[in-house]
């Protein structure tokens, strides 16, 4: 039996142009919250990123180290001391020992109890919500496998078009583009060094060299370092650009002006209040005038 194929006209409902839905703008600007938004929040913790989420940021910034049971943890210092009081390397701690520390009441008595999340749990409570920056910790040329643990966890998970696996580290960066095809950005530069080495590694990494043999999809620069022109010159080469870390408003004004794909700021709040208000194409409330 021969079917016929139907009509163009039979296929769409009546008044079909009337009833589509206008795809939403996107922002001129990205605001990632810096470890969650670190000025409002006890930082690279859930409250953090629940309130971040809350505001409506486009990204989750934060930072992921390994434990000593090789679990990924989303922590910033390679120790507990500033944010935990407790002088031990991260990698010297189990999960267990990890997690058994108040990580919030050195911020607030309001946010006493939050613990240091696994990176796991951080990526299903908001996948879906808001996309994710991810800042691998790994400081040495060798790695200690972090950074093929990230992307074996993206690649699981199938969030690849919903990260962006950032790294000072050239060489952890290529380790993750080995395990999983998200996007990557190169951070620049790095700073306190220690010793010649350390003083020779910032020098040499104060300038993106890496990022053509990395193929990475954005630069990430301090806000010092970027200029109307570098923006520019990036983005004719296909580059965004996503600074760090942003949080006077006159700096969010002067990133937002010079068209920056990103902006990093531990004030989300503030970031996303100044760059709506310079923003031509976002939307406005029912019943303003455009």
């Amino acid at each position: 039996m021969t079917t016929t194929r139907p009509r163009e006209s039979e296929r769409r409902p009546r008044n079909w142009r009337k009833h589509r839905v206008e795809p939403p703008k996107a922002p001129a600007v990205q605001i990632h919250a810096h470890r969650g938004g670190s000025f409002l929040a006890p930082e690279n913790t859930q409250a953090a990123f629940a309130q971040a989420v809350e505001l409506g940021v486009h990204y989750l910034e934060f930072d992921v180290r390994r434990c000593a049971t090789g679990e990924l943890v989303v922590l910033h210092d390679a120790t507990l001391l500033r944010t935990g009081g407790v002088d031990v390397a991260v990698a010297d701690l189990s999960l267990a020992d990890l997690q058994a520390v108040d990580v919030g009441s050195h911020f607030s008595d309001r946010f006493a109890g939050e613990r240091v999340p696994l990176l796991v749990d951080v990526l299903e409570s908001w996948r879906d919500q808001v996309r994710f920056n991810i800042e691998i910790k790994e400081d040495s040329p060798e790695g200690d496998g972090s950074a093929l643990a990230v992307g074996e966890i993206i690649a699981s998970m199938d969030l690849y078009a919903d990260v962006i696996l950032s790294a000072f580290n050239p060489f952890a960066l290529a380790r993750a583009r080995s395990r999983c095809s998200a996007p990557l950005g190169l951070l620049y530069p790095p700073t306190g060094g220690r010793g010649a080495v350390g003083r020779a590694r910032d020098v040499l990494l104060r300038r993106p060299w890496s990022a053509p043999l990395l193929s990475t999809y954005a630069l990430h620069p301090r806000h010092d370092l970027v200029t109307a022109d570098l923006v520019r010159r990036s983005h004719s080469r296909g580059l965004a650009v996503n600074t760090w870390t942003v949080n006077e408003p006159e700096r969010i004004r002067q990133m937002a002006s010079m068209k920056v794909s990103g902006i990093i700021s531990d004030r989300p709040d503030l970031a996303l209040e100044i760059t709506r208000s310079m923003d031509p194409l976002a939307r406005k409330a029912p019943g303003l005038p455009a």
